[in-house]
């Protein structure tokens, strides 16, 4: 027994309808940041990035840790983090301390190395 184009239609229509909605809260689920905060980083990440053409040579990468401050400590501090890194990140291309990433010198600087006194301990 085959199926109607139209009773095809339907049910391709019923499982867009019912997987969009899904689909958009499982990735609101993965990343429970809402998307006005994202914002300043997306523009940094797309305009800035790729105007300025060099990469973040710290690991994580600027944006990923800007991610995780803004995941752990909100808008306020998160962005506060963000900034500080990126000022501080001449510096430490000098001193270290350094690990390869994929063939490249980068210097570790995760994100507990600089918020262990926000910690509540």
């Amino acid at each position: 027994m085959t199926a109607s184009p139209a009773g095809a239609a339907r049910l391709y229509l019923l499982l867009a309808l019912t997987t969009l909605p899904l689909t958009l809260l499982w990735q609101r689920l993965l990343d429970p940041i809402p998307a006005p905060q994202l914002f300043p980083m997306r523009f940094f990440q797309n305009v800035v990035g790729t105007l300025d053409g060099r990469k973040c040579g710290d690991y994580p990468v600027c944006s990923l840790y800007a991610r995780q401050a803004l995941r752990k400590h909100g808008l306020v501090i998160g962005s506060w983090l963000a900034m500080d890194r990126i000022i501080h990140e001449v510096g430490d291309l000098e001193r270290g301390p350094f690990i390869l990433y994929q063939g490249e010198r980068r210097v570790y600087d995760p994100l507990a190395r600089n918020d262990f006194w926000l910690d509540d301990r």
